[in-house]
């Protein structure tokens, strides 16, 4: 496997580790270097160089091979757009809304990577999964194909240092005038007319920006896309290597052909167990050296005889493929010349380390370093430690709990009936409040400002979920689903931190910029007030990691926003006058029936149900267990604020009595 291809694979699964990181980087340095004058027609729609529609199907094969890899990551340099310390600006909603759409978030219909996977299929190209290593072995997609993805890739992972060249490439690629490869065809016009309407929206929001950087993303996009196209043509009409070729036609067949083998004997096994490896190459060697083929008269092989009427394969390969074969037995592995491929790109060292050091001791100090961190390998050991200290603590704690919050075994209708439960008991805990409540208008405002740093960072936990749009699965579109509605879907004064800012506001709660030293270091907050945020924001930022335990805690975040508990506070604030807008919103859009309550307890169930089905009971039995361990670690992180806002609470309602 070739660099760039390795580099793609790591970036696109990770967690990277440095080294890519730095290739990465080095790699994007360079592109952006290669600017050359002006970026041409800046902000209007432009046309790439012609690729006209060939005739010839397995020309046309070889160029969607060759622009599979950009197609199939369509936007994902988007994916990270909205991070918790930005994502509630204006662009950063527009360009994480362009994300949603893009990836078909509502409506998978409308996803390009999708449409292209479609065309792929249409055209006899049967690739593997992005989510497949497979994929970026695949033999039929030339080295330069991956220039323009690990650009998009290095986008994806740094979209704040980035952010200028991210909305100059963003936009150029949404105004690019649609071509035959791009399945529009059929497509609806407002699609891709609301994705152009978005672009521009999140470039107007950036008043002030450096525009020059702009335009490089901008040019960085055109130059790469025009390369790809440019290289692409030269070789699409050049013949793969026959064994290359060979290769891709028995992955577009071995699907449909297992099972249909099972009595034919190759090398001391079944035909069916050589298809059932997605490796084309041991069932090449082995026909090799089996009496199948006639390496002195190919066109008398049995194999190929087998191709021909009243042969029990006529019909499977048509005959262009049936040419296939016999070239490859012709050649004995020879290889057909290819054109010159561009040279590798060999990265330049980086100037300086990526990842910060392990000097924040204090919760304070990782709040601000979890905010700025784009990266894994941003991510302080002490954070990582923080996040695991939390979890084995809920483990330790695991056997002594009782009533809902014990263990049990997992079932489908053992989950909902738990969940049901928790729900209605909170919903018959409730009682109207007093209209004169005990709890005074002062703790009220106390209280609010002490949850600041964990509402303004709202739905951080699932701030990663994002990724290409086929690799993300029912339940990764779930938890993407909630992590949109917590950001407002596009809409800025939807935005749940904004929400609360705005009753920040109103109460007259002056604080410093939430990602500032200066607002993690301001004397009102408790220490314990950054207890529960920095463990979201490390869970967040490490999902990979610990991606059972973050099933969890996100269920039980949702279900924390329903019953007794929130409906008590909206009397309460009601009764001093102050706006319980944020409160009444959790309360409304977590609901069990089909918002983000609902939502996280069928994520978990697809989960656990693909586990089971790839690795047996044992093993989904042992998930359960950390998925409800995440579950019962928000109590955890979020006990010893909560006992210091009951103790305040109690003195406050003593003082009033007396």
């Amino acid at each position: 496997m070739t660099c760039s291809r390795r580099l793609c694979r790591a970036l696109l699964h990770g967690p990277p580790d440095a080294e890519s990181l730095r290739m990465a980087e080095a790699f994007f340095q360079s592109a952006l270097a290669g600017q050359s004058g002006p970026a041409p027609d800046f902000g209007r729609p432009w046309s790439a160089p012609a690729l006209p529609l060939p005739d010839d199907p397995v020309e046309r094969r070889n160029i969607l091979l060759a622009l599979a890899p950009a197609m199939l990551l369509d936007q994902i340099c988007l994916a990270g757009a909205a991070q918790p310390a930005t994502a509630h600006r204006p662009a950063e909603c527009h360009l994480f809304d362009l994300y949603c759409h893009s990836i078909g978030l509502d409506n998978p219909a409308v996803s390009a990577p999708f449409r292209f996977r479609a065309g792929l299929t249409l055209a006899g190209v049967a690739l593997p999964s992005l989510n497949d290593p497979a994929f970026f072995q695949t033999p039929g997609i030339p080295d330069f194909a991956w220039n323009l993805p690990t650009a998009q890739l290095c986008l994806f992972h740094w979209p704040r240092r980035y952010f200028p060249e991210l909305l100059g490439w963003t936009l150029a690629h949404n105004l690019r005038e649609p071509a035959w490869w791009d399945g529009w065809q059929g497509a609806d016009p407002s699609d891709m007319a609301r994705n152009r309407t978005l672009a521009h929206a999140a470039l107007q929001a950036c008043e002030g920006l450096d525009e020059e950087r702009i335009r490089a993303g901008w040019d960085l996009y055109r130059r790469l896309f025009a390369e790809l196209l440019n290289q692409t043509a030269a070789t699409a009409d050049r013949k793969l290597p026959a064994k290359e070729a060979l290769a891709l036609i028995i992955q577009a067949r071995r699907s449909h052909a297992v099972g249909h083998h099972g009595r034919i004997l190759l090398a001391g096994r079944s035909l069916d167990e050589w298809l059932a490896d997605p490796d084309p190459e041991p069932l090449l060697r082995a026909l090799r050296g089996s009496p199948w083929v006639d390496w002195d008269r190919p066109v008398a092989s049995r194999l190929i005889r087998a191709m021909d009427f009243g042969g029990p394969m006529f019909g499977v390969f048509d005959r262009a493929e049936r040419q296939v074969w016999l070239d490859w037995i012709e050649a004995e592995d020879r290889p057909i010349p290819l054109a010159p491929q561009a040279p590798a790109f060999v990265p330049r060292p980086a100037e300086a380390g990526l990842a910060p050091g392990d000097g924040f001791r204090s919760k304070r100090a990782l709040y601000t370093v979890l905010l700025g961190a784009e990266s894994t390998v941003d991510v302080p050991e002490r954070a990582v430690a923080v996040m695991h200290r939390i979890l084995r603590l809920t483990r330790i704690m695991l056997p002594l709990q009782r009533g809902h919050r014990r263990f049990f075994p997992y079932s489908e209708t053992g989950l909902h009936a738990r969940t049901e439960a928790i729900h209605a008991h909170e919903i018959k805990r409730y009682r109207p409040s007093d209209p004169h409540p005990q709890i005074g208008k002062d703790f009220c405002h106390w209280v609010i400002l002490q949850l600041a740093p964990t509402i303004l960072i709202d739905g951080c936990w699932l701030a990663r979920i994002g990724t290409a749009a086929e690799c993300l699965d029912t339940a990764g579109r779930h938890l993407l689903k909630i992590y949109a509605d917590e950001l407002g879907n596009g809409l800025p004064e939807r935005n749940h931190p904004n929400v609360y800012r705005h009753l920040l506001d109103r109460l007259g709660i002056e604080l410093p910029p939430f990602d500032s030293p200066a607002f993690a270091n301001d004397p009102r907050f408790l220490d314990a007030a950054f207890d529960l945020p920095v463990y979201l924001l490390a869970m967040g930022l490490c999902p990979q990691r610990c991606f059972p335990e973050l099933l969890g805690l996100n269920l039980a975040i949702e279900l924390s926003g329903l019953g007794a508990g929130y409906m008590r506070l909206i009397d309460v604030l009601r009764s001093h006058g102050i706006d319980p807008a944020i409160v009444q919103l959790h309360l409304s859009i977590d609901n069990l029936a089909s918002g983000h309550a609902a939502r996280a307890r069928e994520a978990i169930m697809l989960y656990l149900d693909e586990m089971e089905r790839k690795g047996g009971r044992k093993i989904s039995r042992q998930l359960w267990k950390r998925i409800w361990t995440g579950y019962l670690s928000l109590h955890t992180a979020a006990s010893s604020l909560a006992w210091r806002l009951h103790c305040r609470s109690a003195r406050s309602a003593n003082r009033k009595e007396h």
